[in-house]
């Protein structure tokens, strides 16, 4: 673990690559890297995708960026653009830290997203009909702590209409998200997989991640 002097963030190499964390994570950055090598290694049932190549021609949304150690791992595959959905203001500054060398590709979007449009919350649809974005090619990433199915409510014209449209959903945060999400999905056309294995989550082995692709 290091520190960047010129702004006092907590930085890990990873891959090569400057990694930076919240400044409150001084004393744990190091354990919260570990935990973030193992949620993403292909063996972990929180692995979101198989292969980071499925992010090739793709533009991505990190909705629940935190670190976005996701979107650092896959930014040379995405040939578009990467918005980093992230309303935790202490999470901005080590963010802009860590993508200043791909500031091009990158939008910080600071809102919750959501199935409603208020004054910090938003939903997908009118992200991208407001900001004139093509809605194909579209790769959603989403773990926002038991808010996800609020946001696949509001991203439905995302979902019926957007071509080679896919993405990683959390489904453990609340009881019955795998089969709510699942069934959400399926209503849309899209094939869906779940990611094989467990997570121990408020005393029950539960599927961590679904995902799905047209």
């Amino acid at each position: 673990m290091n520190v960047d002097n010129t702004n006092g963030l907590p930085y890990v190499f990873h891959n090569g690559r400057k990694l930076y964390f919240k400044r409150d994570m001084l004393a744990f950055t190091e354990v919260a890297y570990r935990g973030l090598l193992i949620e993403q290694d292909k063996r972990s049932a929180h692995r979101y995708v198989d292969s980071y190549e499925e992010l090739k021609g793709k533009t991505l949304l990190d909705i629940g960026a935190a670190e976005a150690i996701f979107t650092l791992d896959t930014i040379e595959y995405i040939i578009d653009h990467a918005y980093l959905f992230e309303c935790d203001e202490s999470w901005i500054k080590a963010l802009e830290a860590t993508f200043a060398p791909y500031k091009e590709k990158i939008t910080i979007v600071r809102k919750y997203v959501s199935d409603v449009d208020e004054e910090d919350n938003i939903t997908l649809d009118t992200f991208f009909r407001d900001e004139g974005k093509f809605i194909d090619n579209l790769f959603l990433k989403m773990d926002i702590e038991g808010y996800e199915r609020k946001a696949l409510e509001g991203a439905v014209h995302i979902l019926e209409h957007g071509r080679q449209v896919g993405g990683s959903v959390c489904i453990y945060h609340l009881h019955d998200d795998k089969k709510v999400i699942e069934s959400e999905l399926k209503k849309f056309n899209l094939k869906t997989s779940i990611q094989p294995g467990y997570l121990y989550f408020e005393k029950e082995m539960r599927s961590a991640i679904i995902r799905f692709s047209r």
